[in-house]
């Protein structure tokens, strides 16, 4: 297949640049991996920014004075084109010899090039003058198989949807932050529309019934598109069921067999969709905490969408302390929350680079009692922990200190990733 590749490297053309000055705090991570022999894998939700970050190393690249016709762009997007097939034609339309020029290969959403894995992994291997930058809307590596064909040979990355300071700097509003108590009505009003929000496009969007479209376009392209292409579905209106039930209630407890019953479904075909949707960057799954992490994957799960703004989108009369709740299981790194026989429940528990336990809770207001951290004082008497922390509406980060345990209360605007 003849195609022109001129149409997918504008940067080709004389003095072009692509127009996005405003970069994710991610940009100067992925730069640092450019001189770096292994290939880039940049992973995240669809419409969450991963070709803008490709089109601005492009940008960068150029400014160090690489010939632009050294930087290779495509994406398997719309034409499925094998690797060997891609590289004859950017020889032929460029005159450059791929087996002897170094040069950096940018190929967004791979995942929809049959076996990339292997296709790539022959040319890594035989040309060390080419370097990878690869981009996907799903878990790339989704079986073992294929992570296990590239071990070594790659530094994965993914892209989070926005945080709220960075949504605060593509609205030319980040001074908000320098004198936050002086500017607190703004920060708190342009919070609410931060979590309807949370994807670059919809920033913009004057009206609500504008970003439930976006967002509700984007789930349904990647549930009855995207899922199909990689598994084979007999049933999507369920997965997007599903979804919606996930909306109504983000950060519930999912017990596999209820939910099969409620749908009318097999256990074994919901504990399958439910990994479908993972595998799609769409929903989060957090384990149960114990000290055993692999005995935590046995035991009590729940789920959030990876954007609060999905959650908005689906439904009309979501409480806004869920959303706040679910804006930070979109972006914390953890995979844990705490729940005991009891029911004494800790939102989110992060192991730190130190491995230290951290304990946090998620409280959507201003005032904070004793009763908001019975919780975080229950789970550090069990696990004999002196910290924890609530995520709040306070303006400025504060501590309770109860007995011998330390509670900081850190405001809702701080990034914690």
């Amino acid at each position: 297949m003849e195609i022109n590749l001129l149409k997918y490297n504008r940067h080709w053309e004389t003095s072009y640049s692509y127009p996005y000055p405003k970069k994710r705090y991610d940009f100067s991570l992925l730069q640092s991996y450019l001189p770096k022999r292994q290939i880039v894998e940049l992973t995240g939700l669809r419409r969450v920014g991963k070709s803008t970050l490709l089109f601005q190393l492009i940008n960068h690249q150029i400014s160090l004075k690489n010939s632009p016709f050294t930087l290779l762009y495509f994406t398997f997007d719309d034409i499925q084109l094998t690797l060997d097939e891609l590289f004859e034609q950017y020889q032929k339309q460029t005159g450059i010899n791929y087996k002897k020029e170094h040069l950096f290969i940018f190929l967004d959403e791979i995942q929809k090039l049959p076996n990339f894995q292997n296709q790539i992994k022959v040319y890594f291997d035989l040309y060390p003058n080419l370097k990878f930058i690869i981009s996907g809307s799903t878990s790339l590596f989704i079986r073992k198989k294929n992570q296990e064909s590239l071990a070594g040979r790659i530094i994965m990355h993914h892209l989070l949807p926005l945080s709220y300071s960075e949504y605060l700097m593509f609205r030319g509003q980040e001074q908000l932050l320098s004198k936050p108590i002086l500017y607190a009505k703004e920060i708190e009003r342009e919070f609410a529309v931060f979590l309807k929000s949370q994807l670059i496009e919809s920033i913009t969007m004057p009206t609500d019934q504008e970003k439930k479209d976006f967002y509700l376009s984007i789930l349904k392209k990647i549930i009855y598109e995207d899922l199909p292409m990689v598994f084979s579905i007999d049933n999507p209106p369920m997965l997007y069921r599903i979804v919606q039930m996930m909306a109504q209630n983000p950060g519930g407890i999912i017990n596999n067999i209820h939910l099969a019953q409620d749908l009318g479904i097999s256990n074994k075909t919901v504990a399958l969709y439910l990994s479908y949707l993972e595998d799609v960057l769409l929903i989060k799954k957090f384990y149960n905490f114990s000290r055993n992490l692999t005995s935590s994957e046995k035991r009590l799960k729940k789920y959030y969408l990876s954007s609060p703004s999905f959650a908005f989108a689906l439904t009309d009369f979501l409480s806004t302390s869920l959303l706040f709740e679910n804006y930070y299981a979109s972006l914390i790194k953890t995979n844990y929350f705490y729940r005991d026989v009891n029911a004494h429940e800790v939102d989110f528990i992060n192991i730190n680079s130190q491995l230290q336990i951290i304990p946090i809770e998620v409280k959507d207001k201003i005032m904070i009692k004793k009763d908001d951290y019975r919780n975080l004082v229950l789970f550090m008497n069990k696990f004999s922990l002196t910290k924890g922390q609530i995520y709040c509406r306070v303006m400025k980060k504060s501590t309770i200190n109860h007995k011998d345990k330390t509670i900081t209360l850190i405001p809702f605007y701080e990034n914690f990733y």
